[in-house]
């Protein structure tokens, strides 16, 4: 080969390890960087000619990355339902005295102190007390659910936004991806991108990524909506119904608000599903309680001679036509109104509608002083259950009791369901975290191995370099000779 031979290919190796060096130190600054898929620089003998690069190859598993982003997902879900549910469990955590299982026991254990003596004011009003704190608390969970809705809402909202946001950015990328094919450095970095858009998605909603052969992507959600497709998007919208649930649309058009159940969308849409559900049995509660109970207190007398009243009633500033957990409200003020007399001559001594009361805690169905006549006749008890928003609550309550009811389907449901989604979120989280490690084990950075990689490209560098000076002296001592 000839001096000029060996300049060329001196040039052409040392050209080559810059690139390899430079690919080499910007995997070492990006050690720290979140998503940096690292690069490996590709050589290749050139006969005759050295050596040159003949890529640079970005380290992606996408099996891994499949399932991280699925992982993920299902993460982001647990981990809004999850606070979602906790939160809800606060409202009826009895121990914090946040629930009203005290606060229900005290209002029946209140009837028993005025049937020893019907004529005491002092018990008639604090039973009054007691009914006003139960109702007070019933309408403050109410109030709290219906609150926690409302900001859930508009977390929906807000997301569906970001995630319009996130499919325009992709569209954009993918776009700029296929005119990018031949600069392999600045595609890598669009991939990185790329790769970091879909987990942002992945943490708002469920979708299924389809990667092509030229590096773009197209999103759908889980049902088979196209978030993506090639350079365009297809957004989606929010928009509310009458009772103040979100509904999602893809394009406007379709309603794909129950075929989300992941990220942090479907947690929250879960999350709207769990609360709807606790107030509807809230409210079914309510109404049960202050129908039968205000059947029985009509049908009894006042120590003042009153007759046919409510206990309960509908809060005059609402406009509502059926008492619930919105509304309750207290009926009677004077407690010489309470209906303890079954007989108008004994004002001051009959008990006997007060024992009917207190028979309500554990019977719904017969009258404690006829257990032969039913509380509710067969259309009464057939137009509350018409009135509910699901009439098994009415039939549980009348086979158990309402504190059963409270325990069981407020309290209980509420806490196991919580406690599943706690155990999911537990091993979703184990599960993930293990991709995780995984992905960075063979996509990350190891510096340790990029500080070997980079002491052998500068030692090549440097050994193409001698080469180029060392012929350089023998082309000087050559033109010397020829003098």
């Amino acid at each position: 080969m000839s001096l000029l031979g060996i300049l060329s290919t001196a040039g052409q190796s040392l050209l080559t390890f810059q690139r390899g060096i430079n690919s080499t130190n910007k995997n070492i600054s990006n050690v720290t960087t979140e998503g940096y898929n690292r690069e490996i620089p590709v050589f290749q003998d050139l006969p005759r000619s050295g050596v040159f690069m003949n890529k640079i190859i970005r380290v992606f598993d996408q099996s891994l990355f499949n399932r991280s982003i699925e992982l993920n997902q299902q993460l982001n879900s647990n981990n809004s339902y999850s606070e979602i549910l906790s939160t809800v469990e606060n409202l009826f955590n009895d121990a914090l005295e946040s629930g009203f299982s005290t606060d229900l026991n005290n209002f029946f254990n209140s009837i028993n102190d005025m049937l020893i003596k019907p004529d005491d004011i002092a018990a008639r009003s604090q039973f009054l007390a007691n009914a006003q704190t139960l109702i007070g608390k019933i309408r403050s969970i109410n109030d709290s659910l219906d609150n926690q809705k409302q900001d859930i809402t508009l977390k929906v909202r807000d997301q569906i936004t970001q995630i319009n946001q996130i499919t325009d950015q992709l569209a954009k990328l993918n776009q700029t991806i296929k005119t990018k094919t031949l600069d392999i450095e600045a595609n890598n970095e669009y991939l990185n991108e790329r790769d970091k858009l879909i987990k942002q998605l992945s943490d708002l909603i469920d979708t299924k990524v389809v990667f092509n052969e030229d590096n773009t992507v197209n999103v759908f959600t889980a049902k088979g909506y196209g978030l993506v497709v090639g350079i365009q998007n297809t957004p989606l919208s929010f928009e509310t119904d009458t009772n103040g649930n979100p509904i999602v649309k893809w394009n406007g058009v379709a309603d794909i608000t129950n075929e989300i159940q992941n990220g942090q969308l479907g947690g929250n849409l879960k999350g709207i599903r769990s609360i709807n559900d606790q107030l509807n049995k809230l409210n079914d509660f309510t109404t049960v309680f202050a129908t039968v109970f205000n059947k029985v207190h009509r049908k009894g007398y006042g120590l003042d001679g009153s007759t046919g009243l409510d206990f309960f009633t509908i809060d005059p500033s609402k406009s509502s036509t059926k008492i619930d957990a919105s509304n309750i409200y207290l009926n009677i003020t004077d407690p010489k109104q309470i209906a303890l007399a079954q007989d108008n001559t004994y004002l001051n001594s009959d008990n006997t509608n007060g024992k009917d009361l207190l028979g309500l805690k554990n019977n719904i169905r017969v009258l404690y002083t006829n257990p032969s006549q039913p509380v509710l006749t067969p259309a009464e008890e057939s137009a509350l259950q018409s009135s509910l928003n699901d009439s098994n609550n009415y039939t549980y309550i009348r086979d158990h009791t309402l504190a059963e009811f409270y325990n069981t389907k407020l309290v209980a449901d509420l806490s196991s369901t919580s406690s599943y989604v706690k155990q999911q979120q537990q091993n979703n989280k184990y599960l993930y975290d293990a991709i995780t490690e995984k992905m960075k084990s063979i996509t990350g950075v190891n510096m340790d191995e990029e500080l070997i990689n980079l002491t052998k490209l500068q030692r090549s560098y440097q050994a193409s370099a001698r080469v180029i000076t060392v012929t350089d002296e023998l082309m000087q001592t050559v033109l010397n000779l020829v003098k």
